[in-house]
Formats: C-alpha cells, sequence, structure tokens
C-alpha cells in the first residue's frame, strides 16, 4: 500500500476539507494512534480515527461517528478501544473506569478522549466517574 502520512493526524484529515475539518486532539502509543476529528461545518461534529504506522508511515485503519473498539492487530480479538464525548463547560480532566480501572485524562477544547491500547473487546464499557470543574472532582 502506498500513499502513507508523517503523523497520524495527517492520516487522519485525509479526504476532509480543512475548511470544515480540524483536529481536536490524538494519542499514540508505539504504532497505533487515534485521532480525534471536528468534521461539523457549523456546530461541531465529533469522529474518531484508528491510524496505524507502517514503514515509517500512517495509515487510517478505520473510523466512526462514536466511541468504540476496533481490531488494531491480526488477533480479531485485540484493538483500541477509545472512548470520547463533549466535556460540561469548564471540566479540564474527566476521570474514566474501565474494567476496574480508573484513568484520568485532559479535556481538550471541551473533549475527552481516554484510550486503551491492544486490548479484548470489553465486557463492561468505560464510564464516566467525574469531572473535574475549577479544580474539584464532581460526579456526572
Amino acid at each position: 500500500m502506498t500513499g502513507g502520512f508523517d503523523s497520524p493526524e495527517s492520516a487522519a484529515m485525509n479526504g476532509f476539507p480543512a475548511t470544515h475539518c480540524s483536529v481536536i486532539t490524538s494519542r499514540t502509543q508505539g504504532d497505533d494512534a487515534y485521532v480525534l476529528l471536528n468534521t461539523g461545518s457549523g456546530a461541531p461534529y465529533l469522529y474518531g480515527v484508528v491510524c496505524g504506522r507502517r514503514n515509517g508511515q500512517w495509515f487510517e485503519r478505520g473510523s466512526s461517528n462514536g466511541p468504540g473498539w476496533e481490531q488494531t492487530a491480526h488477533d480479531p480479538d485485540v484493538g483500541t478501544l477509545s472512548f470520547w464525548g463533549e466535556a460540561p463547560a469548564g471540566a479540564d480532566m474527566v476521570r474514566v473506569e474501565c474494567a476496574g480501572e480508573e484513568i484520568e485524562e485532559l479535556v481538550t477544547q471541551g473533549v475527552y478522549l481516554p484510550v486503551w491500547w491492544r486490548v479484548r473487546s470489553p465486557v463492561d464499557w468505560p464510564r464516566i466517574t467525574a469531572f473535574r470543574l475549577a479544580g474539584a472532582w464532581v460526579r456526572p
């Protein structure tokens, strides 16, 4: 396959007009990446793209207008789990629990994006346990 890109963000933006689409945030681990785009021409419309790197170039592996699990390896049971959405106004962090583990992630441009890499499709999906607003953790 030819036509790779120098960054996962460039691979994710391929085919979208820059006048109506922008990268909100992205996460990378090794040769895996997840890019969250705003594809709305007026109101924000979130769109997630799973990317992978081969031979130094980034390619899109899959995309969706919702968070979820996407196969990223030859093993059909191994993939990338994304969990994203809009945060309350003023939130700067989110706490998310998944499979008994609680993590904290920054909120960027009013959106949160925790990602789990090379995991099996979860039985229990992630859930928000709190947002940080004005320095205090608040349950949703």
